[in-house]
């Protein structure tokens, strides 16, 4: 491997001399060195604004075995292709599962460049891959748990896909993939850290539904289905998920407006400001105006917005505040908030009657007088009835959510939370009770070894393969 440090001097002297204004102080005996390692410490965010990045690699280009990484190469500012310690191989450390960090801009503690080819991006760690913990007694990679992790869920469906059954007549309980038994399995979107891209659409062919996410996959406001053709094309769930950040980072309210697929509403306020937003590129344009000022802004609606900008919801919500704020500083006890708003300003799923969670629609009527944990099944049948559509669905008596084992005709099938398919479909008469949801899940989840399991000992005459829509 190639000893960085000298390169390292040269391009830090070069750096500092021809910088101009990136340094304020005289160059001394160190030439510089000092105030060159000050800045790669202290500020990097500002240093980085002074490296070139030369990446002979792209995020699409990066050779087998590789992911492309950022804020790795050339001292932290640019990505590179990286090369993972593997099972078994050496170690000195592992890479966070959940959120991919711990880099750092000390190349010589951490990296080794290759010397081979031009392959000259190409890094390799002494961390061990994404799904790999560092043994802290003999210093190997080891198999670790990868809940959380996207980029383990990928390797473990091409892994799955890679090496099909030849011949499923002579062995249908193969763990190899055999269409009519494992077409329900879907392969997730993720960062180049490892984390679920916003918006993840899942199911098995002509059954998918898209939904936004969080960075552990976990579904947060946000979904489409194919038949909503304008919302379905256009998702990218960047609203969505910026909600689910504020929230995590501790804010108790927040009025960003979301559309029913998790995208950016065109016209946003956030205290007292307003501000216009492209949908599709959740980028912003036209100037920032007080919220009196509302009307000036080219993407403000009057039929469509309304007299404010806040909704019903909200207003609600916001008064209550008011008046807990206002209880609380003459030393009274504010009541509780039970209220629940949706990112898009209308009412959340699950709302309390006193003491009792039950399901609403978004405009606070009742559709359900149960919710226990979740309200989504309820949620999706009202919208179907809404809608017109006919849709075989079970719901669960006691709460709101889809019952596990779903039947369509003569057929059953597990679901998930979502009411996406999770299992192979089978037939009803003398098979429904041999579908194993538990092992359907675990299989998504990565266990390869479940996957043949989900049916138990079910021949292939039990499967029914899905070919329509829902």
């Amino acid at each position: 491997m190639k000893d960085l440090r000298p390169l390292k001097l040269t391009f830090g002297l070069i750096l500092i001399m021809a910088s101009g204004p990136l340094l304020s102080t005289t160059l001394g005996r160190d030439h510089g060195l000092k105030e060159f390692k000050n800045l790669m410490k202290n500020d990097t965010e500002k240093f980085c604004r002074y490296v070139v990045c030369q990446e002979n690699e792209t995020p699409g280009n990066c050779p087998e075995g590789t992911v492309y990484t950022g804020g790795v190469a050339q001292y932290g500012c640019c990505g590179a292709c990286v090369r993972f310690r593997q099972f078994n191989e050496s170690c000195t450390g592992s890479v966070d599962p959940l959120y991919g960090g711990g880099y750092t801009t000390d190349l010589d503690t951490h990296w080794n460049i290759s010397g081979s080819g031009n392959r000259s991006n190409t890094l390799y760690s002494h961390w061990c891959d994404f799904n790999l913990e560092c043994d802290v007694e003999n210093k190997t990679c080891q198999l670790g748990s990868p809940e959380g992790n996207c980029r383990f869920l990928q390797d473990q469906y091409d892994a799955f896909l890679k090496d099909p059954e030849e011949d499923p007549e002579v062995n249908p309980t193969s763990p190899k993939y055999i269409h009519f038994r494992d077409d329900y399995r879907w392969r997730p979107n993720c960062t180049e850290g490892g984390d679920f891209v916003e918006k993840q659409c899942k199911g098995p062919l002509f059954e998918e539904r898209c939904v936004c996410v969080d960075p552990n996959g976990n579904t947060i406001y946000g979904s489409a289905f194919p038949f909503q053709t304008v919302l379905y094309d256009t998702m990218n769930c960047k609203c969505s998920r910026r909600v689910w950040e504020r929230y995590n980072a501790g804010a108790s309210s927040v009025t960003l407006h979301c559309s029913e697929n998790g995208n950016y509403e065109p016209l946003q306020c956030e205290d007292g400001v307003c501000y216009c937003v492209h949908p599709a590129t959740a980028t912003t344009y036209g100037p920032v105006l007080p919220e009196e000022a509302i009307k000036l802004l080219p993407c403000y609606n009057g039929t469509q917005i309304g007299a404010q900008y806040l909704r019903r919801c909200e207003s609600e919500f916001k008064a209550h505040t008011i008046l807990s704020n206002l209880l609380k500083s003459k030393l009274v006890q504010a009541p509780s908030m039970t209220l629940k708003c949706d990112p898009d300003g209308s009412y959340a799923p699950i709302q309390y009657d006193g003491a009792n969670p039950k399901c609403y629609d978004k405009y606070k009527n009742m559709i359900y007088p149960t919710a226990g944990d979740g309200c989504q099944c309820r949620r999706d049948e009202d919208f179907f009835v809404k809608e017109g559509i006919q849709v075989e669905m079970q719901c669960e008596v006691n709460s709101g959510k889809y019952t596990e084992k779903q039947m369509k005709g003569e057929t059953t099938f597990c679901v998930d939370g979502d009411g996406v398919r999770a299992g192979p479909m089978v037939k009803a008469k003398g098979f429904g009770d041999k579908l194993d949801c538990a092992k359907a899940a675990s299989c998504q989840n990565g266990d390869n070894d479940s996957c043949r399991k989900s049916c138990k000992g079910c021949p292939k005459e039990a499967y029914v393969e899905q070919v329509s829509g829902r």
